[in-house]
C-alpha cells in the first residue's frame, strides 16, 4: 500500500508541473524559429506588428503587408502552429491533425509561388 502511494504522490508532483515543461518547450521551439530571421528581419516584422495593431488589413499599406507576409513564411509562423500543437495536444493524431491543418495554406501558397515566372511577384 505504502508504494501505491508513493507513486501516486509522484505522478501528482509530476502533473503539477508538467505545464511548466510544455511552456519551456514551447519557448524553445519559438526561440528557434525567431532565429530563423536576421536581426534587422526581426526588428522590422515587430515594427511591422505594432503598426498593425492586430489590423493589418486597415494599419498596413499592401506593400507593408506583403512584406509581413513574407517575415513570417520566413519565421514558419504555420508551421510554429503545428509544433506548438504538436506540444500541447499529446494524443498524436491531434496534432499530426492540427499541423496539416496550419501547414496546408503554407504549402499551397508556396507552390503557387513556384509557379510563377522568376520575374512576377505573389500577391
Amino acid at each position: 500500500m505504502g508504494v501505491i502511494r508513493r507513486i501516486a504522490g509522484r505522478s501528482r508532483w509530476l502533473a503539477r508541473r508538467l505545464w511548466l515543461i510544455a511552456v519551456a518547450e514551447g519557448a524553445w521551439v519559438s526561440w528557434g524559429h525567431w532565429r530563423r530571421l536576421e536581426p534587422d528581419e526581426r526588428e522590422r516584422l515587430l515594427k511591422l506588428a505594432r503598426k498593425s495593431k492586430g489590423r493589418p488589413s486597415k494599419n498596413l499599406s499592401s506593400s507593408e503587408r506583403r512584406e509581413a507576409g513574407e517575415l513570417l513564411d520566413k519565421l514558419g509562423h504555420l508551421e510554429l502552429v503545428g509544433d506548438i500543437a504538436a506540444i500541447v495536444l499529446p494524443f498524436r493524431p491531434l496534432s499530426r491533425l492540427a499541423t496539416r491543418i496550419f501547414a496546408g495554406p503554407q504549402k499551397q501558397r508556396e507552390a503557387e509561388r513556384a509557379a510563377l515566372p522568376a520575374g512576377d511577384l505573389a500577391p
